[in-house]
């Protein structure tokens, strides 16, 4: 069977980081490439195959293109899934996937309504290792749940003069960009918390939070700070064991503590590859929306997040002008 024929939208780091995967896998190549500097979508385009095209939707439309891959920055991310949509093309974007939950959902409903294909890159669990932990958790291994702590802490803004991290018309700010993995991965193991508490250290946009998500046995502690190293891990402790998950959101590895024993889950997997291996599979079964990263899940995440920026008080610029409604046609 022929390769899986991706459109590349936006040609930044996260492309590269994506492509780089992509190009090993055996069931995927990318076919078309846009970028708004096409001298980057050219250099891409060398580095990793594709047609440069001198518009996005040129580069949709382009022969061989059977799902498009939306990465352009997160404030673009539904304007460019709904441009796919409109031209019958699957799309796997970027988180965040959009603003917020309200435009999330506005967008899935219409993707429904068009009968396309669209799902949330959201690579961390479409992999092994989440999964496994899952499983762990959901099996009664480690006994009853009675703590969570979870960190992702890491320099950005020293490391990194990209506008996007303090702008808030880009979506900038510690949540976001780094938060939704954390929020994630407590959704994915326990669901919806009862209460969320959220505090964070602001300059119109966040630079970190404490999150604590109250569950009816046990709290789950959440921290977030895009100025400062303070730990990239997913604790789990039990009645009976442990689970701790080192640099969790990218996790090659997991360890299982109980009473009786300590086990290592690893993988060798291309982590961002097994995700467009994954999200090709489904497209050409047919599916019309994700299902190992579902619409729900998604909009549910968003919402999350949502409360945490409502008790922090942080509004973005589009969200004031509802700017979403003049994408979608009638």
């Amino acid at each position: 069977m022929a390769r899986f024929g991706w459109a590349y939208i936006g040609c930044g780091g996260i492309a590269h980081g994506t492509a780089k995967e992509l190009v090993q896998t055996d069931d995927n190549q990318i076919v078309a490439v846009w970028n708004r500097t096409r001298s980057k979508a050219e250099d891409f385009a060398k580095e990793y195959g594709g047609i440069v095209y001198d518009t996005a939707e040129e580069a949709i439309n382009a022969d061989g293109v059977e799902g498009v891959y939306v990465n352009v920055n997160g404030d673009k991310h539904a304007e460019f899934t709904i441009l796919s949509i409109d031209n019958n093309k699957p799309v796997l974007c970027e988180k965040p996937f959009t603003v917020n939950a309200k435009q999330t959902k506005a967008i899935f409903d219409y993707a429904k309504d068009k009968d396309v294909y669209v799902s949330e890159a959201m690579w961390t669990w479409h992999n092994k290792t989440a999964l496994q932990v899952k499983t762990w958790v959901e099996s009664g291994v480690i006994g009853d749940i009675q703590s969570v702590d979870s960190s992702f802490a890491v320099p950005l803004i020293s490391n990194n003069t990209n506008p996007r991290l303090t702008t808030p018309a880009m979506l900038g700010g510690a949540l976001l960009d780094l938060g939704i993995y954390n929020i994630r991965y407590c959704y994915e193991l326990f669901g919806i918390p009862e209460k969320i508490d959220c505090t964070a250290k602001m300059d119109k946009v966040d630079y970190s939070e404490t999150i604590v998500f109250n569950y009816p046995e046990f709290k789950a502690n959440l921290f977030v700070s895009m100025e400062e190293a303070g730990g990239h891990f997913f604790e789990i402790k039990g009645t009976k064991g442990s689970i701790s998950i080192p640099k969790f959101h990218m996790a090659k590895e997991a360890i299982l503590k109980t009473e009786t024993k300590e086990e290592t889950f690893e993988v060798r997997d291309l982590l961002y590859g097994r995700q467009f291996s994954n999200v090709a599979a489904e497209i050409r079964s047919g599916k019309k929306a994700g299902e190992i990263i579902s619409p729900e899940s998604t909009i549910d995440v968003m919402a999350l997040m949502d409360e945490c920026r409502r008790q922090i008080g942080l509004v973005y610029p589009m969200e004031e002008s509802e700017e979403i409604n003049g994408w979608i046609s009638n």
